[in-house]
């Protein structure tokens, strides 16, 4: 009885999902079944006290050994584990043959991969006894071996020689800030990028419980995010194509107050974000991104004048016309493993681009046939760009001091230069 009088949630932060609606009776329902399957569903998910119920129950579970909840692994310290799908050998070849391919059609582009390992396999000592950590650096390997035209970037090995560092979240898959910037330094030197600014880094927030936390009940341990802003007097500002919307920083301070705290980069994901700088360096990037790549773009963007990131599981529109539009000269794919080695959206974005190799044909080509547009990129910023916070469409570095009014940790620490 007090199940029915008690107010009834709708949707439950600690889990990150929709609960169970009470379910509408009928006769046929009940003649089938149904409404008795929906009536426990519903239950299940509203009884008085539930959300103690979980953690006491996660908690006896584990000190009786349980090694896994909701597809969580439940390590040492508290540090959670998303437990990887295995990779698909032959949606992995098609990954590695569609991203040669697209190599080989755009061959005036450089191509790089970047694909890095998950915390179950950098961090495997913190994983539960008797739990064998997946082969990541193998896997890894062998998908290298199948890209052709494309530089592959080995993330597994500067991560996995400081595993015992604060490189993932706790009770997140995503990396951390310092997880990202290793990953950066390394993608950098294979991209020929010159890595001389230091950085002071603020922590935003102390009390993100992310995702895994929400999968597998286990609560009680709280994780940081630390924000990173180069030595630089490089300017940017992003571009939301989707709303049109701009925005003077990367960092979404509002959603430091909400459930999914890793939003504060960009706000989440989106099908294209861009992100204009005055680095006048004469590169532009495209890159292909799951959420990892989201945390890496704060040390990245110095080095380019514009960055476009496209997420293919949200992508239903041609390359070709960012790849022209926008000037590109780098291509760089940057993913985690386990959504990377399970992705079936990237394969058919890149499928569809045209083949952009020089026509083998006979000198009396017309004028017509051999005359291309330039690139353009202002077709790519519409005129009502510019932010207000600068007269040129940039926000400068001036501009940074009230982003931290309010952040738990208003000391800025200066990192080492590496």
């Amino acid at each position: 009885a007090l199940t029915f009088a008690m107010p009834q949630q709708t949707f439950s932060a600690a889990e990150n999902r929709m609960l169970a609606s009470a379910p509408a009776f009928t006769p046929a329902s009940f003649a089938d079944g149904s409404f008795r399957e929906a009536a426990e569903r519903w239950f299940a998910d509203h009884f008085p006290g539930r959300d103690i119920w979980l953690s006491a129950h996660n908690l006896l579970h584990t000190a009786l050994g349980q090694r896994e909840s909701g597809g969580v692994y439940l390590g040492k310290d508290g540090q959670l584990f998303l437990i990887p799908a295995a990779p698909d050998e032959e949606n992995t070849k098609a990954l590695a043959q569609a991203i040669s391919d697209f190599a080989e059609k755009h061959p005036q582009l450089t191509h790089t991969a970047a694909i890095a390992p998950n915390a179950v396999s950098v961090q495997k000592e913190n994983l539960p006894a008797h739990v064998k950590a997946p082969d990541q650096k193998a896997q890894l390997s062998a998908f290298n071996d199948l890209l052709k035209g494309v530089t592959a970037v080995d993330l597994y090995t500067p991560l996995r020689e400081r595993s015992e560092e604060y490189l993932y979240y706790f009770t997140d898959h995503h990396w951390t800030g310092l997880g990202a910037r290793i990953a950066f330094e390394e993608i950098a030197f294979e991209m020929d990028i010159n890595t001389a600014e230091s950085y002071e880094i603020h922590t935003v927030s102390e009390n993100f419980e992310g995702t895994l936390a929400s999968k597998s009940g286990s609560h009680g341990v709280y994780d940081w995010i630390d924000m990173y802003l180069p030595d630089t007097d490089i300017a940017y500002y992003v571009y939301y194509p989707e709303s049109g919307e701009t925005a003077g920083s990367m960092f979404v301070r509002e959603a430091l107050a909400e459930k999914d705290q890793y939003t504060f980069f960009f706000g989440g994901n989106y099908p294209v974000v861009e992100i204009h700088t005055t680095a006048d360096t004469g590169r532009r990037l495209l890159v292909f991104k799951d959420s990892y790549a989201n945390a890496l773009m704060q040390f990245l963007y110095p080095y380019f004048d514009e960055i476009v990131m496209v997420d293919a599981r949200y992508f239903y529109d041609a390359i070709d016309p960012i790849l022209n539009q926008n000037g590109i000269t780098d291509v760089l794919y940057l993913y985690n493993a386990d959504t990377f080695f399970q992705d079936t959206s990237l394969a058919g974005v890149l499928a569809e681009s045209r083949d952009m190799r020089p026509a083998e044909t006979e000198e009396t080509t017309t004028e017509a046939e051999t005359t291309t547009e330039e690139p353009t990129t202002e077709e790519a910023e519409p005129e009502d760009m510019e932010p207000e916070t600068a007269e040129d469409g940039y926000v400068y570095v001036d501009s940074y001091e009230g982003l931290f009014d309010g952040f738990s940790d208003e000391e800025a620490e200066e990192a080492p230069e590496e």
